[in-house]
Protein backbone atom coordinates (compact mmCIF):
# COMPACT_ATOMS: atom_id res chain seq x y z
CA UNK A 1 0.00 0.00 0.00
CA UNK A 2 2.73 2.18 0.83
CA UNK A 3 4.73 1.48 -2.11
CA UNK A 4 1.62 2.04 -4.49
CA UNK A 5 0.74 5.71 -2.38
CA UNK A 6 4.30 6.35 -2.99
CA UNK A 7 4.41 6.07 -6.78
CA UNK A 8 1.24 7.81 -7.38
CA UNK A 9 2.57 10.79 -5.59
CA UNK A 10 5.78 10.70 -8.08
CA UNK A 11 3.15 10.68 -10.84
CA UNK A 12 1.41 14.06 -8.91
CA UNK A 13 5.02 16.01 -9.17
CA UNK A 14 5.48 15.11 -12.57
CA UNK A 15 1.83 15.80 -13.74
CA UNK A 16 2.04 19.15 -12.08
CA UNK A 17 5.44 20.28 -13.66
CA UNK A 18 3.88 19.29 -17.22
CA UNK A 19 0.25 20.36 -17.13
CA UNK A 20 1.30 24.27 -18.13
CA UNK A 21 2.73 22.76 -21.29
CA UNK A 22 -0.28 21.53 -22.64
CA UNK A 23 -2.46 22.69 -25.49
CA UNK A 24 -5.95 22.02 -24.94
CA UNK A 25 -8.86 21.18 -27.51
CA UNK A 26 -11.06 20.56 -24.63
CA UNK A 27 -11.56 24.12 -22.75
CA UNK A 28 -13.22 26.33 -20.39
CA UNK A 29 -11.51 29.57 -20.33
CA UNK A 30 -12.64 33.18 -18.59
CA UNK A 31 -11.47 35.89 -16.64
CA UNK A 32 -11.74 35.73 -12.71
CA UNK A 33 -11.99 38.80 -11.20
CA UNK A 34 -9.86 39.71 -14.38
CA UNK A 35 -7.40 36.92 -13.91
CA UNK A 36 -6.78 34.64 -16.69
CA UNK A 37 -8.06 31.07 -16.61
CA UNK A 38 -8.33 28.62 -19.06
CA UNK A 39 -8.03 24.79 -18.28
CA UNK A 40 -8.45 21.18 -20.05
CA UNK A 41 -12.24 20.58 -19.98
CA UNK A 42 -14.32 17.48 -19.85
CA UNK A 43 -17.67 16.20 -19.85
CA UNK A 44 -19.35 15.11 -16.40
CA UNK A 45 -20.94 11.94 -16.05
CA UNK A 46 -22.71 12.18 -13.50
CA UNK A 47 -26.11 10.91 -12.51
CA UNK A 48 -29.26 13.86 -12.45
CA UNK A 49 -32.73 12.14 -11.27
CA UNK A 50 -35.74 13.77 -12.91
CA UNK A 51 -33.40 16.01 -15.71
CA UNK A 52 -31.84 15.29 -18.71
CA UNK A 53 -28.42 16.87 -17.93
CA UNK A 54 -25.57 18.32 -19.68
CA UNK A 55 -22.21 19.52 -17.08
CA UNK A 56 -18.81 20.28 -18.36
CA UNK A 57 -15.95 21.09 -16.61
CA UNK A 58 -12.39 22.14 -16.77
CA UNK A 59 -9.75 20.93 -14.06
CA UNK A 60 -6.52 22.22 -13.33
CA UNK A 61 -3.99 21.10 -10.43
CA UNK A 62 -1.88 21.97 -7.70
CA UNK A 63 -3.39 23.95 -7.19
CA UNK A 64 -6.97 22.97 -7.72
CA UNK A 65 -8.92 25.40 -9.69
CA UNK A 66 -12.46 24.22 -11.31
CA UNK A 67 -14.40 25.85 -13.32
CA UNK A 68 -18.56 23.58 -13.79
CA UNK A 69 -20.96 24.43 -16.18
CA UNK A 70 -24.16 22.28 -15.76
CA UNK A 71 -27.25 22.26 -17.88
CA UNK A 72 -30.57 20.99 -16.33
CA UNK A 73 -33.89 20.56 -18.45
CA UNK A 74 -36.72 17.76 -19.21
CA UNK A 75 -36.45 18.07 -23.94
CA UNK A 76 -34.57 15.69 -25.70
CA UNK A 77 -31.81 18.16 -26.25
CA UNK A 78 -30.41 20.88 -25.63
CA UNK A 79 -30.56 23.75 -28.37
CA UNK A 80 -28.49 27.20 -29.49
CA UNK A 81 -29.97 30.11 -27.20
CA UNK A 82 -28.86 31.99 -24.37
CA UNK A 83 -29.93 30.77 -20.76
CA UNK A 84 -30.14 32.35 -17.38
CA UNK A 85 -27.65 31.16 -14.65
CA UNK A 86 -29.28 30.35 -11.20
CA UNK A 87 -28.67 29.76 -7.78
CA UNK A 88 -28.65 25.87 -7.16
CA UNK A 89 -31.49 26.36 -4.53
CA UNK A 90 -33.94 27.91 -7.25
CA UNK A 91 -32.84 24.75 -9.44
CA UNK A 92 -33.97 22.46 -6.30
CA UNK A 93 -37.08 24.45 -5.67
CA UNK A 94 -38.20 24.12 -9.57
CA UNK A 95 -37.32 20.24 -9.88
CA UNK A 96 -40.33 19.81 -7.36
CA UNK A 97 -42.82 22.10 -9.93
CA UNK A 98 -44.27 21.18 -13.15
CA UNK A 99 -42.37 23.49 -15.81
CA UNK A 100 -42.50 24.29 -19.42
CA UNK A 101 -40.89 21.19 -21.50
CA UNK A 102 -38.76 23.60 -23.43
CA UNK A 103 -37.10 24.93 -19.91
CA UNK A 104 -32.99 25.08 -19.28
CA UNK A 105 -31.64 26.02 -15.81
CA UNK A 106 -28.33 26.60 -15.79
CA UNK A 107 -25.45 26.62 -12.91
CA UNK A 108 -21.90 28.10 -13.10
CA UNK A 109 -19.19 27.09 -10.36
CA UNK A 110 -15.90 27.76 -9.67
CA UNK A 111 -13.83 26.41 -7.05
CA UNK A 112 -10.16 27.68 -5.71
CA UNK A 113 -7.51 25.82 -3.41
CA UNK A 114 -6.24 28.34 -2.38
CA UNK A 115 -3.69 26.27 0.82
CA UNK A 116 -2.09 22.96 -0.40
CA UNK A 117 -3.68 19.77 0.25
CA UNK A 118 -6.90 20.94 0.79
CA UNK A 119 -6.69 23.36 3.31
CA UNK A 120 -8.30 26.31 1.94
CA UNK A 121 -10.97 26.95 -0.80
CA UNK A 122 -12.42 29.84 -2.23
CA UNK A 123 -15.33 29.14 -4.47
CA UNK A 124 -18.29 30.82 -6.09
CA UNK A 125 -21.38 29.45 -5.94
CA UNK A 126 -23.97 30.04 -9.06
CA UNK A 127 -26.02 33.00 -8.82
CA UNK A 128 -26.79 34.75 -11.79
CA UNK A 129 -25.17 35.76 -15.04
CA UNK A 130 -26.20 33.72 -18.42
CA UNK A 131 -24.60 30.94 -21.10
CA UNK A 132 -24.87 30.93 -24.34
CA UNK A 133 -24.88 28.23 -26.25
CA UNK A 134 -23.37 28.94 -29.63
CA UNK A 135 -23.50 25.15 -31.15
CA UNK A 136 -24.26 21.81 -29.92
CA UNK A 137 -24.37 18.35 -31.43
CA UNK A 138 -24.40 14.64 -30.13
CA UNK A 139 -21.14 14.76 -28.86
CA UNK A 140 -20.19 18.58 -28.69
CA UNK A 141 -21.02 21.98 -27.31
CA UNK A 142 -19.48 25.53 -27.88
CA UNK A 143 -20.34 28.40 -26.30
CA UNK A 144 -19.81 31.67 -24.24
CA UNK A 145 -21.20 32.59 -20.62
CA UNK A 146 -20.70 35.71 -18.25
CA UNK A 147 -21.30 34.81 -14.29
CA UNK A 148 -21.90 36.71 -10.97
CA UNK A 149 -20.78 34.01 -8.25
CA UNK A 150 -21.37 34.07 -4.31
CA UNK A 151 -17.94 34.05 -3.20
CA UNK A 152 -17.55 31.55 0.27
CA UNK A 153 -15.10 30.02 2.05
CA UNK A 154 -14.07 26.66 3.28
CA UNK A 155 -10.96 25.52 5.58
CA UNK A 156 -9.76 22.03 6.77
CA UNK A 157 -11.28 21.39 10.25
CA UNK A 158 -9.11 21.45 13.02
CA UNK A 159 -9.04 17.53 13.88
CA UNK A 160 -7.75 16.94 10.41
CA UNK A 161 -5.69 19.51 9.83
CA UNK A 162 -3.98 18.64 13.75
CA UNK A 163 -4.05 14.24 12.67
CA UNK A 164 -3.09 14.99 9.32
CA UNK A 165 -6.90 13.32 7.99
CA UNK A 166 -7.38 13.41 4.85
CA UNK A 167 -4.13 14.26 3.09
CA UNK A 168 -3.46 11.02 1.02
CA UNK A 169 -6.86 11.10 -0.02
CA UNK A 170 -6.29 14.49 -1.55
CA UNK A 171 -3.33 13.75 -3.50
CA UNK A 172 -5.08 10.42 -4.83
CA UNK A 173 -7.93 12.94 -6.35
CA UNK A 174 -5.41 15.32 -7.33
CA UNK A 175 -3.88 12.22 -9.35
CA UNK A 176 -7.02 11.36 -10.73
CA UNK A 177 -7.83 14.83 -11.43
CA UNK A 178 -4.90 16.02 -13.40
CA UNK A 179 -5.31 12.04 -15.51
CA UNK A 180 -8.65 12.84 -16.33
CA UNK A 181 -10.86 11.81 -13.51
CA UNK A 182 -12.30 14.81 -12.71
CA UNK A 183 -15.70 12.83 -13.10
CA UNK A 184 -14.23 10.06 -10.33
CA UNK A 185 -12.82 12.32 -8.40
CA UNK A 186 -15.42 15.07 -7.59
CA UNK A 187 -19.06 14.56 -7.00
CA UNK A 188 -19.39 18.27 -7.00
CA UNK A 189 -17.60 21.80 -7.81
CA UNK A 190 -17.96 21.90 -3.58
CA UNK A 191 -16.69 18.70 -2.51
CA UNK A 192 -14.09 19.34 -0.09
CA UNK A 193 -13.57 16.87 2.42
CA UNK A 194 -12.83 17.48 6.22
CA UNK A 195 -13.20 20.89 5.44
CA UNK A 196 -16.50 23.34 6.59
CA UNK A 197 -17.82 26.47 5.56
CA UNK A 198 -16.97 29.64 7.12
CA UNK A 199 -19.40 32.76 7.36
CA UNK A 200 -17.17 35.09 5.32
CA UNK A 201 -18.44 36.01 1.57
CA UNK A 202 -17.67 37.75 -1.40
CA UNK A 203 -18.04 38.06 -4.70
CA UNK A 204 -16.53 36.16 -7.62
CA UNK A 205 -16.95 37.43 -11.36
CA UNK A 206 -16.23 35.12 -14.19
CA UNK A 207 -16.19 37.00 -17.34
CA UNK A 208 -15.26 36.90 -21.33
CA UNK A 209 -16.34 33.38 -20.90
CA UNK A 210 -15.65 30.48 -23.70
CA UNK A 211 -15.96 26.33 -24.02
CA UNK A 212 -15.86 23.90 -26.37
CA UNK A 213 -16.09 20.14 -25.34
CA UNK A 214 -16.28 17.18 -27.56
CA UNK A 215 -16.51 13.68 -26.21
CA UNK A 216 -16.71 11.80 -29.20
CA UNK A 217 -13.01 10.48 -29.04
CA UNK A 218 -12.30 8.26 -26.05
CA UNK A 219 -9.97 10.79 -23.34
CA UNK A 220 -6.48 8.39 -24.46
CA UNK A 221 -7.29 9.63 -28.21
CA UNK A 222 -7.63 13.23 -27.24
Amino acid sequence: MKARFRFLFILFVFGSLTADAQDFTNYISCRVNEKEYVAEARRMNIPTPGFSYLGIAAFQVNPDVQVWIRFYYFTDSLKPGTYQILQESELESVSRKKSPAGKVWVLVDYTEETKGLGHAYHDGESLSGTVTVNRITETSVEGTFEAVLTGVYYEKRALATMTGSGIRSNIEKKILTGAGAGMIANAGPHDHDNTRKTKETDVITLSEGRFFVDWSKPPKDE
